[in-house]
């Protein structure tokens, strides 16, 4: 367990009945989730052809945003 996987007090008495929660409640996870809602975000913009500044993805580069998940 390191300071990114660690959850909270419960990690000490209760570790191996919260560890299947350890990788979408722990810091980890939050910035897992900040980075995959700001990829989606990206996408987005991306797909909109009123944004002039950013073009579209090829479908190689969204194939590896989706498998990078």
């Amino acid at each position: 367990m390191t300071p990114l996987t660690a959850l909270s007090p419960i990690d000490g008495r209760y570790a191996s009945k919260a560890d299947s929660l350890r990788p979408y409640l722990s810091e980890f996870g939050l910035i897992k989730a900040r980075v995959t809602v700001e990829i989606r975000w990206l996408q987005s913009l991306a797909d909109n052809s009123a944004i002039g500044e950013l073009a579209a993805f090829d479908d190689q580069t969204n194939a590896f945003f989706e498998c990078n998940r």
